[in-house]
């Protein structure tokens, strides 16, 4: 599909929920924790070839080096598709400044959205401990979390353990590796920037070199927002991950912030490669990727 050179700005109420993507690519809403109406925003929407959208996201304020610095803060622009003529780019460089430009976006406002529900959990947990009874509406929904979240009922804790971020330079690294920096064709054609497997023949595309005794394909997703956040719930959900989620849980509770190297190294089942830990590492590393942990969504205006 050819990405037309059209950028279109529209004002829309922010929800007060969001699409969790379930393990096979379906949507789920989830209540934000707010019961109010989100201010009025106006939210861009970006489409097109590479050197368009290269162009369109630098005028519009996705600025790297700045945002590096901390002297900006990251527009609320969230791009669906990566460019179609991604994987022509011949400049390393620029190839990767506008994957990072892509994706930053992206995966803040996944982060951010998981926040707003670990708040929710927070209150909640607050709200028990004191004796009172919680609202109907705040029960269901904390049992929705529980069965999503593939913990007992009521079990708070295991569920601060689940609910929470993955760190930005950790999620720009394994993105980066897994859609060859957005030019492989399982990033451009289906979204898949997260190398994600399913064994439902139509939930993805096939790998070209696939074993003739292999099954699996790789995830498409409506668009990167989706991939973003089925790679979270991933990582948050999955009995392979459980050693990420107990380091992440030690550094919450210590204090510290959340080290994507070291996080990294809880995940070794990740991929089959025999070094995939290393280069991780090596990725956000030469990048200098853990400037943009601290980076920061502009606050929405009316």
């Amino acid at each position: 599909m050819r990405f037309f050179p059209t950028v279109c700005a529209c004002v829309a109420f922010l929800t007060s929920s969001h699409a969790i993507a379930d393990s096979e690519g379906a949507a789920t809403t989830v209540p934000l924790p707010s019961e109010r109406p989100s201010v009025l925003a106006a939210v861009l929407n970006v489409n097109g070839d590479a050197a368009f959208l290269d162009t369109a996201l630098s005028n519009a304020g996705v600025r790297l080096e700045e945002i590096r610095r901390q002297t900006s803060s990251v527009p609320h622009i969230m791009v669906s598709h990566m460019p179609a003529d991604m994987h022509l780019i011949d400049d390393v460089d620029t190839r990767k400044k506008l994957f990072l430009q892509v994706m930053l976006p992206l995966i803040l406002k996944v982060n951010e959205e998981i926040l707003a529900e670990r708040h929710r959990l927070e209150h909640l947990d607050q709200v028990i401990r004191s004796g009172a009874g919680l609202s109907l509406r705040d029960a269901a929904w904390l049992d929705y979390m529980a069965s999503f979240y593939g913990v007992e009922s009521g079990d708070i804790r295991e569920l601060l353990r689940r609910v929470d971020v993955v760190p930005v330079a950790l999620a720009l690294a394994q993105s980066a590796i897994e859609s060859g920096w957005g030019t492989s064709r399982f990033a451009r054609n289906g979204n898949a920037v997260f190398g994600q497997k399913s064994w439902n023949s139509h939930a993805g595309l096939v790998p070209r070199n696939r074993d003739p005794d292999k099954t699996h394909v790789v995830r498409s997703f409506r668009d990167l927002k989706a991939a973003v956040i089925a790679y979270a719930c991933n990582l948050n959900r999955h009995p392979a991950y459980a050693a990420f989620r107990d380091l992440r849980a030690r550094l919450r509770e210590s204090g510290e912030p959340l080290d994507s190297h070291a996080l990294a190294t809880m995940l070794d089942r990740y991929a089959e490669e025999p070094e995939y830990i290393s280069h991780v590492h090596t990725v956000i590393d030469q990048n200098s990727l853990t400037d943009f942990d601290t980076a920061r969504l502009a606050a929405l205006t009316a």
